[in-house]
């Protein structure tokens, strides 16, 4: 049996697609969504000092690969993804059917509604990403991004 087919129908996939729809959908107390979320494995320092907001994706095939520190703020519609699955076609040109990386979003930070933050990133200490960003790359510390893709638009430590 292929090892993604075998994966998907395991019970540990089955137990992490549930668990994600609860931490989907749960509006109410706000520390039970960030609780849920490290039980499907997502690295979260302390579940009581972060914030997820309903509807915010984390990745669900590989939630072990988020780390996501204390202070942040995920709003609306933020869609964390640490993996890339290729297609059977695309697998034989690329010479990889899954690649997996690392997002690891450090203290303080605010994540806008609807952005994205795609695999191998690590956003700084208190950046603010803009609404509706695409994050593919890493971001400074203290920094404002936005756009798709994002880019840094300025220090906010010069705005204080």
């Amino acid at each position: 049996m292929d090892k993604r087919i075998k994966f998907l129908t395991s019970g540990k996939f089955i137990w992490r697609g549930i668990l994600g729809y609860i931490a989907y959908v749960s509006i109410f107390p706000g520390f039970l969504s960030p609780l849920i979320h490290r039980l499907r494995g997502v690295r979260i320092d302390n579940p009581f000092n972060v914030y997820i907001a309903p509807n915010v994706l984390i990745d669900s095939l590989f939630p072990e690969y988020i780390h996501i520190e204390k202070d942040v703020y995920l709003t609306r519609g933020v869609k964390i993804i640490s993996h890339f699955n290729a297609t059977k076609a695309l697998s034989t040109v690329l010479g990889y059917s899954t690649k997996t990386g690392d997002v690891h979003i450090k203290k303080g930070t605010f994540v806008g509604v609807g952005a994205i933050i795609l695999p191998d990133v690590t956003i700084g200490e208190c950046c603010i990403i803009g609404a509706g960003a695409v994050v593919t790359k890493s971001v400074p510390p203290y920094s404002l991004v936005g756009g798709n893709p994002a880019k840094v638009i300025k220090d906010i430590r010069c705005s204080v």
